[in-house]
């Protein structure tokens, strides 16, 4: 008993160093699925893609796309390594390379029944761990659907009696057991005890394929429909574990040449698409997000792939010296890259200090105050971050408001707007149109009143926001910019300068200045440029409400407000940092864009990238502040509201103690509602990251119960009828058809989900209305 038990961990150290052997061969295979688990089941916002990949209005394109790049990736992960081997690269040069039979170490391999275990298992690892990595990936993929649901609290079949993880865990013990060569002997001649086998293997293919094109088919965008995208994706892997294990029956009926010839052509042919789309980044916009993904990781494979089969033939490790020569180069050039620098734009705008601004506020409506025959109301905006979603929501409340008071909230009752991320970024959206028309003596228009092609939306705020912001960002994230920040070479935009313009450009379709010129893009403090001087009566003056906009100082962590007045010396605001006047103490007479303000209190982290302003030095030594999303340190911008409104009171009393009784001070706080379940106690190891990941969102919180406002407007997911449902016959109960869409916390929204959001906008439309009466 005990020399078995000596020999069983023997062979089990035997198997277990060749597998790490193995793996080391197939090291750009496990980065690439490593990536790919790590966006898909941990980073929020392409998590949250796989949503969109099943709302989307052309999902029987989109799929498709996905699906391809997955198996080409997976084809890739299974074929590459073989290209590696002596007996292989040996004989491959440039002229050859695309259709090269990769094969020839086969030929060199001891087959007889006495070959040694340690040999044995070698040899079949060389076989089948890149088909267990290849299985692996797509297995992943599709269990990050399950997941996502698990995530996002959709219950359905699988989710009951699967648990992700556990499964995944379970999935790679399985393949594990497939590595090891007496087991794996076993199984197989237990499979093809019958003579059948083939036609077995062929009729599940082909039934399989079916399944994966039917399922595709019953899409109604709604939820319980990921269910089918598990399904397909599951397929896939099955189909994709059939052909790679049976791979010597149809390639006795497929001529090889042919079939890794399409492998490594596959390989290059999106090389140069993902080379092209970095050329001209505006292409990507029209491509899913989640596919931009992977077709960025799989650029990456293969150009670590033509740097390992390159080092091959010179005899040099080529793809380690140039990781070296990256991880080094990233860090010389950070210091003196300006790739990340603000764009500045002079101004001749002047800062009042914050409560004389207030005042002189009050004073051009003491008129209107005092012949109000209710209390009137002096509102203050606090929105809630979260991409897209809350940018709309802002923008959709703040239209709503607009339009049903024709104007006079944004003209009379509106005192300041703050928020953090995309909530804040919703609030520039509107304030720029709406103060570029009072500018005119005009007024806007926010909603749709001419057909469009999405006839289903109501407001000109949803057709901006179903724009995909997105692809560009994690496009550049992994190409043009990952090339600028290890070599420093050329000049061109970063991802945040480009999402920047996928505003400017998307805004300036439906809202512009008289001569037909973007809004967004002007110099933030022209908003204001000349609304008061020395001597001047603002009675009757229209003063417009303050757009004060919050960022994160990414060195220091100090809270940081773009702001058109001066706040230093106020108490309720003091900690604070002026961004302008740090700015400005280097750089006098300069600020930035709207747009470039929106762009860095709206960072989602690496995805845009943080702003950075050089500090001019007395020392030759060259540093920058660097500016990060507000919603590191404040998610809601609660706290400038509530210094706001400490101020307001402070200038009420002493300037207008007859106005006190007059007026009804009301926050406004535009949220999302999140439910989160407490989790169980956490293990020691767990407990620290638990608390990195919830302090925000507790932060939150507590800064709304200091708002103490009986004005949360919070968005939820709210019930519509998908577009599938609409023609049915009007017999049917299409309240039992109606879905109630997840909304996805990226720059990419679907239609359903905007259509979602604007039904919510109806359903709060009553609590809306009290905000601007008594």
């Amino acid at each position: 008993m005990i020399i078995k038990l000596l020999l069983f961990f023997q062979g089990f150290s035997v198997w277990f160093k060749n597998l790490l052997r193995e793996l080391t061969n197939n090291m750009i295979s496990i980065f690439f699925i490593g990536a790919v688990y790590l966006a898909l089941w941990h980073f929020p916002q392409t998590v949250d893609l796989l949503l969109i990949l099943n709302q989307a209005d052309t999902f029987l394109l989109e799929v498709p796309l996905y699906f391809a790049l997955l198996i080409t990736a997976a084809f890739l992960i299974w074929n590459a390594p073989k290209y590696f081997y002596f007996h292989n690269y040996k004989d491959i040069s440039l002229s050859n390379l695309i259709g090269f039979i990769p094969n020839q170490h086969y030929k060199f391999q001891d087959r007889s029944e006495s070959a040694s275990y340690p040999y044995m298992t070698r040899i079949h690892m060389r076989k089948t761990v890149p088909r267990i990595l290849a299985i692996l990936l797509l297995a992943i993929s599709a269990l990050s659907i399950l997941n996502a649901m698990e995530l996002f609290g959709l219950e359905n079949t699988y989710t009951k009696f699967l648990d992700p993880t556990n499964t995944l865990i379970l999935i790679i013990f399985l393949l594990l057991l497939l590595s090891e060569p007496k087991l794996y002997k076993v199984l197989k001649g237990f499979l093809n005890q019958s003579s059948k086998t083939t036609i077995v293997f062929f009729g599940v293919s082909i039934g399989l394929m079916l399944l994966i094109i039917s399922l595709g088919t019953l899409n109604t965008q709604a939820e319980k429909d990921l269910g089918n995208l598990f399904l397909s994706n599951c397929a896939l892997a099955l189909l994709f574990s059939s052909l790679s294990f049976n791979s010597y029956r149809f390639l006795n009926g497929f001529p090889k040449k042919l079939f890794y010839g399409m492998i490594i052509s596959s390989g290059f042919i999106l090389l140069v698409i993902f080379l092209i789309l970095n050329f001209y980044p505006n292409l990507a916009t029209g491509v899913n997000p989640l596919s931009i993904l992977i077709l960025s990781l799989l650029s990456l494979f293969m150009i670590c792939f033509v740097l390992i089969l390159m080092g091959k033939k010179i005899k040099l490790p080529l793809l380690s010296i140039v990781t070296v020569f990256c991880v080094f180069s990233a860090r010389f050039f950070s210091d003196t890259s300006d790739h990340y620098q603000l764009n500045l734009k002079e101004t001749t705008a002047l800062r009042l200090p914050l409560d004389t601004y207030i005042y002189h506020w009050l004073k051009s409506r003491e008129e209107i105050i005092k012949n109000n025959d209710k209390a009137f109301p002096i509102i203050m905006v606090s929105a809630e971050g979260g991409g897209s979603r809350a940018g709309l929501w802002s923008f959709l409340v703040h239209s709503y408001l607009y339009e049903k008071s024709n104007g006079i909230y944004f003209e009379e009752n509106l005192l300041s707007l703050t928020g953090a991320s995309g909530g804040s970024v919703g609030n520039s959206m509107f304030f720029a149109e709406a103060r570029n028309t009072s500018l005119n003596g005009k007024k806007s228009n926010f909603k749709i009143t001419e057909d469009t092609e999405y006839p289903d939306l109501k407001y000109k705020a949803s057709i901006i926001y179903k724009e995909n912001y997105l692809s560009v960002a994690l496009l550049s994230l992994l190409g043009r910019d990952l090339f600028k920040e290890v070599t420093s070479l050329f000049s061109f935009k970063n991802r945040g300068q480009l999402l920047e313009e996928q505003w400017i450009q998307t805004h300036e379709k439906y809202f512009h200045d008289q001569k037909g010129r973007n809004i967004l893009d002007k110099e933030f403090l022209s908003f204001y440029q000349n609304i008061i001087s020395d001597n001047m009566d603002t009675t009757n003056k229209q003063i417009p409400p303050l757009l004060l906009i919050n960022t994160t100082h990414t060195q220091t962590g100090n809270y940081n407000i773009i702001s058109p007045v001066r706040y230093s010396h106020l108490r309720p605001l003091t900690g604070m940092n002026d961004f302008l006047d740090n700015m400005q103490s280097s750089y006098p007479n300069n600020s930035i864009a709207l747009s470039t303000a929106m762009r860095i209190n709206a960072s989602f982290p690496y995805i845009t990238p943080v702003g950075e302003v050089r500090k001019i030095m007395e020392t030759d030594e060259s540093k920058s502040d660097q500016y990060a999303d507000a919603g590191y340190y404040d998610n809601i911008g609660g706290r400038v509201s509530r210094g706001i409104e400490e101020v307001l009171k402070t200038v009420l009393n002493d300037s207008f103690p007859s106005l006190k009784e007059k007026v009804k001070i009301k926050h406004l706080v535009i949220a999302n509602e999140e439910e989160r379940k407490i989790a169980k106690t956490s293990t020691q190891f767990e407990a620290p990251l638990t608390t990195l990941r919830n302090v925000r969102y507790g932060h939150t919180q507590e800064i709304l119960k200091r708002l103490e406002s009986d004005y949360i407007i919070n968005l939820k997911q709210t019930k519509i009828t998908p577009p599938s449902m609409s023609l049915l016959s009007n017999d049917m109960d299409k309240e039992k058809l109606t879905i109630k869409p997840v909304l996805p916390l990226g720059r990419y929204l679907s239609t359903i989900a905007i259509r979602s959001m604007e039904a919510r906008l109806d359903e709060v439309s009553k609590e809306l209305d009290l905000i601007i009466e008594e």
